[in-house]
């Protein structure tokens, strides 16, 4: 009997052999299987963003993109002087309405003609509105021009600005420089203002002969009332 095995296994070795193999293979697919049946692979959720009710995502401003504040002092004609907080970047029309605009008794044919709603404000500088009745020229000086050659921050009230003994040609609005200057009337107060603005103000007050129109015998009248300080 044992003998005939043997030659039974020697015949078919080679078919014995796959048979096992092929078991062994199948065996092995089979429980792999069965493993991965029995623990299923996690499942992550991934959180969302957070957004808003317009389904747009909220990103909140980092403290450097935050805007500055600067403070300035808006005083006179206006319903509530004070000094006011504002945006870095903002205008004259805002320190009004800060202030809760002008006042009855502000001279609002002044503010027509001299005050500069869209000019920029800076870091401590004063807005003074006029009364009606008051002189024109005890209100602050118009915004100077900026670096870029456009409107500039209001400025602060000086001593020397308050009166037309000398006239700030760097700040003085076009009804300032009407109002004081002996022989310059209205097209060449604004010829002046657009001189100013387009070459960033003048370096001294003989540079004020380059705008067209004043020439030395101009210049000799109002030499002793202007000033570029």
């Amino acid at each position: 009997m044992e003998s005939l095995f043997r030659s039974l296994l020697n015949r078919y070795r080679l078919q014995v052999g796959i048979f096992l193999v092929t078991v062994i293979v199948v065996g092995g697919v089979v429980l792999v299987l069965m493993n991965a049946r029995s623990n299923p692979p996690e499942i992550h959720k991934i959180e969302e963003s957070s957004s808003d009710q317009g389904g747009e995502s909220t990103v909140s401003a980092s403290p450097s993109e935050a805007q500055q504040k600067i403070k300035v002092d808006v005083a006179g004609a206006v319903m509530h002087p004070g000094v006011y907080e504002l945006p870095e970047s903002g205008r004259v029309e805002d320190a009004l309405d800060a202030a809760a605009g002008l006042s009855p008794q502000a001279d609002q044919d002044w503010v027509a003609k001299n005050l500069n709603l869209a000019a920029k404000l800076q870091d401590g500088g004063k807005l003074y509105i006029p009364k009606v009745g008051e002189r024109k020229t005890e209100s602050a000086p118009a915004p100077a021009p900026s670096a870029g050659g456009s409107g500039g921050a209001v400025g602060v009230v000086s001593g020397e600005s308050s009166n037309c003994s000398r006239v700030n040609i760097n700040t003085a609005s076009a009804g300032t420089l009407d109002d004081c200057l002996s022989g310059i009337g209205p097209a060449y107060s604004q010829k002046i203002v657009e001189y100013r603005e387009a070459h960033g103000g003048f370096k001294s007050i003989e540079e004020i002969q380059e705008v067209r129109g004043i020439g030395p015998k101009t210049f000799e009248k109002i030499k002793d009332q202007i000033t570029v300080n």
